[in-house]
């Protein structure tokens, strides 16, 4: 089962007020319903589709209370995800006109019925009736990434204006959404795990609330634990690779019989850090008498490293330059033969 699914079970469970369950069920028309002419008879149609059992049976539950019509439900597959039914739910318009009126879902322009997709301010009057249709419009076409992944929640709208009117309705309580379009469809939604996280509050899935926190204080101590260790490690490497280059200089000193020419502190460190490869900066410092800080234990490795590269470099040179002595003159070096 989805984190969407589960947040759809547990609002669908919720017993708020008579104001607040129209508006709920008026934004579920709105975001999941369509008008449409079923059958050989030529009636015209309300008919709602959603892919969760739990929101159709919401549905259900508030046409019957509201309306006492019949509504006629099917069950198919559905073609874009075959492993989930599709449940739609039918009423005849006739039956259910005067309350569609009441609620300002539909419109009626030259004999044409058309879902509105404004949202009536006396349908949102409450702050409960405003989370009421916050609810609704996502048990109609609403979800939410599962919170172990990337954060992310969205409502599918119909158009740019029906998200616009539901955008300032959810950023009425403090939130940020915004609106992207998506193929045909204008898509409201929420990528912070803070907001995600208020928008649960607000709609009332307390349960889902407490689990999409307790992933996300998961989610941020593996995380940090995860930084620290990176951190360590890639400490640590860098700690053990000057070390090698460090031995490795001061060996090369020994065996070009160059490491007593060397100062006495500098021959202290050297043999200290040859005696304890393994030791940072700052540890092989307070082994000295007296004790040697950090950057003092670095400068000398430092003019050891230097020491033995200069040999190197002079190693490195031809044997006539090898004996050549440099001479100033006129500002400009000229060398000359011994």
């Amino acid at each position: 089962m989805s984190f969407s699914y589960e947040v759809k079970n547990e609002l669908s469970r919720l017993t708020p007020e008579l104001c607040c369950q129209k508006a709920e069920l008026a934004s579920i028309i709105r975001m999941a319903g369509s008008i449409r002419i079923i059958g050989g008879h030529q009636k015209t149609y309300l008919q709602v589709q959603t892919e969760h059992a739990s929101t159709a049976r919401r549905v259900y539950k508030l046409l019957k209370k509201f309306t006492k019509c019949q509504i006629d439900i099917s069950i198919s597959k559905n073609n874009f995800l075959k492993a989930n039914s599709l449940y739609s739910l039918a009423v005849e318009i006739d039956n259910i006109k005067d309350f569609l009126f009441e609620l300002d879902i539909i419109s009626e322009d030259k004999k044409k019925i058309n879902l509105c997709v404004d949202i009536d301010d006396k349908l949102v009057s409450k702050r409960c009736c405003k989370r009421a249709y916050i609810r609704g419009a996502f048990l109609g076409s609403g979800s939410i990434s599962d919170p172990k992944g990337s954060y992310h929640a969205e409502f599918v709208t119909t158009g740019r204006k029906q998200a616009v009117a539901l955008s300032s309705l959810i950023n009425s309580f403090g939130l940020k959404s915004k609106i992207v379009k998506r193929k045909d469809n204008h898509i409201v939604y929420l990528k912070e795990g803070d907001q995600i996280a208020d928008l649960l509050g607000i709609m009332g899935a307390h349960k889902a609330l407490l689990k999409f926190e307790d992933i996300r204080v998961l989610k941020h101590m593996r995380n940090s634990v995860n930084r620290t260790v990176n951190c360590e490690t890639a400490n640590l490497n860098k700690t053990i690779s000057t070390s090698i280059r460090q031995v490795n200089y001061i060996n090369y000193l020994k065996e070009n019989d160059r490491f007593d020419d060397l100062p006495e502190n500098l021959k202290y460190t050297a043999n200290l850090r040859i005696d304890y490869p393994d030791l940072s900066l700052k540890e092989l410092g307070q082994l000295m008498d007296p004790t040697l800080g950090k950057s003092g234990v670095s400068y000398r490795l430092k003019k050891i490293e230097e020491i033995a590269k200069k040999i190197q470099s002079i190693k490195s040179l031809p044997e006539a330059k090898k004996n050549e002595k440099p001479e100033k003159a006129d500002g400009k070096k000229h060398y000359k033969k011994t």
